[in-house]
């Protein structure tokens, strides 16, 4: 080799060093930036109470081991046992549910299970009040950084954030702490999370919260019971004229597409609710009617456990409800067998356990009334008894304050809705009997407000 050719070799050897010096620079600052990170999440990050840490915590430990996957809201992680369902079927189930999951959601998080698992059948719920068009952009991104904060770095975790609403709030999914930026300089804040952060439940990803622990799976086992006195709801979904098109319905397709595409068989269900909230919608049956309507299209199975009849499923005053749209550990020791029972068996032979539309269902079952519920309870007084009969029925209500004599508001009278008066509290109490027996009360209910 002569000199010419030794300064080329030279010259080719510092230049490597000089772009393996600039590679090392650049993964040093990367690391560094990242450790950093990850100390600015620990000081600020508020997440010692955070189902979605722990869900996404057992879901890796899981990965490779899941065939029946179920998505959705927190009906699915309320209402469904992965254990028993694991007990009846010899499969692993698991529930990659969070709370208030948008359809966006469920197709990325399904993305990333079937990445990570030879997936058997997928479970998508379809709870109406999540999928409704365009309801806010924040709602959108608060619930995704949920999601987005625990899952593993991929391509697929990268497409999901690229796909969240309002690229200006991509700071804020990329690097968590600087949602607390409100946080900055109290020190008393920033020690109570490092101290959270070093409790035995946090670092052994345990969770409780009030009446509900983990139990494992995506399950989230709750101990509380919805008590009459508690049947007053605040609807905020009327479905009169609702229609899942646009983003719901593209992403609904999305997923039936994607696991038509791999071969998963994949099911449509809807958790039962109870009846208070499903009937202050107005229109259920609207909504029950287009997911039908779109499971057909696609060729596969749509059972609403809310239109299961009473011989096969029941929970009678609703003793297995926590609250008017989740069950309890008791609601879901009930629950879950029927589950399997329905989606294990052929679709053809399970129309027995359904009534056609809801409507039906509450013109079949016996007298009833649910609880009150209104639209807007700070700024209208006005209130409506839920009830299972349009007519026939008479609603005598009594008012109870916590100051002063009991007194009644209205006599017996068909009329659903009344007012309550304004500045006071206590009970209102439901009598409830049919015009063509007044001599026997169906039922009593009482109901604070």
């Amino acid at each position: 080799m002569n000199k010419k050719e030794h300064q080329k070799a030279f010259l080719k050897m510092v230049t490597y060093v000089k772009y393996i010096k600039r590679a090392a620079g650049i993964i040093a600052g990367f690391m560094i930036f990242a450790g950093m990170t990850q100390m600015l999440n620990a000081m600020f990050v508020d997440d010692s109470a955070e189902w979605n840490r722990v869900l996404w915590h057992d879901f890796y430990e899981d990965q490779g081991k899941i065939d029946h996957l179920y998505l959705g809201s927190s009906h699915v992680f309320r209402d469904v046992d992965p254990r028993i369902l694991d007990q009846m079927s010899g499969a692993y189930h698991f529930n990659l549910s969070t709370g208030r999951q948008k359809l966006k959601s469920s197709y990325y998080l399904l993305r990333e299970a079937d990445r990570l698992n030879d997936l058997s059948h997928v479970y998508l719920e379809m709870y109406y009040d999540v999928n409704l068009e365009d309801d806010g952009e924040y709602v959108d991104y608060n619930r995704h950084w949920q999601n987005t904060d625990y899952m593993r770095l991929s391509f697929n975790k990268m497409a999901y954030i690229a796909a969240i609403k309002g690229p200006e709030q991509y700071i804020n999914i990329l690097l968590p702490f600087s949602r607390y930026r409100s946080c900055l300089g109290d020190w008393d804040y920033i020690r109570e999370q490092i101290e959270e952060k070093r409790q035995e439940e946090y670092l052994n990803y345990g969770y409780r919260d009030g009446d509900a622990v983990s139990a494992g799976q995506g399950f989230r086992e709750g101990t509380g019971v919805y008590k009459e006195n508690q049947k007053f709801f605040e609807q905020r979904s009327v479905l009169s004229g609702y229609s899942m098109q646009g983003e719901p319905e593209k992403y609904c397709r999305m997923i039936i597409e994607y696991c038509q595409s791999r071969e998963i068989p994949i099911t449509l269900f809807v958790s039962p609710i109870y009846d208070l909230q499903l009937i202050s919608t107005l229109a259920y049956d609207d909504y029950v009617e287009e997911v039908r309507t779109l499971a057909d299209e696609y060729g596969v199975a749509f059972y609403d456990f809310n239109l299961a009849k009473e011989a096969y499923f029941s929970l009678e005053n609703g003793e297995g409800f926590m609250d008017s749209g989740h069950l309890n550990k008791y609601g879901a020791e009930v629950f879950t067998p029927f589950l399997y029972e329905v989606v294990s068996g052929k679709e053809t032979d399970n129309d027995k356990y359904f009534y056609a539309s809801y409507k039906e269902k509450l013109e079949k079952t016996p007298p009833a009334i649910y609880g009150i519920y209104c639209f807007d309870v700070r700024e209208d007084r006005r209130r409506w008894i839920a009830s299972n009969r349009d007519s026939g029925m008479e609603y005598r209500i009594v008012v109870k304050p916590v100051e002063g004599g009991m007194y009644v508001l209205r006599d017996f009278d068909e009329n659903k809705q009344f007012e309550l008066p304004a500045e006071e509290e206590g009970l209102c109490v439901i009598e409830a009997r049919m015009r063509s027996f007044p001599d026997e009360t169906v039922q009593t209910m009482e109901i604070s407000f």
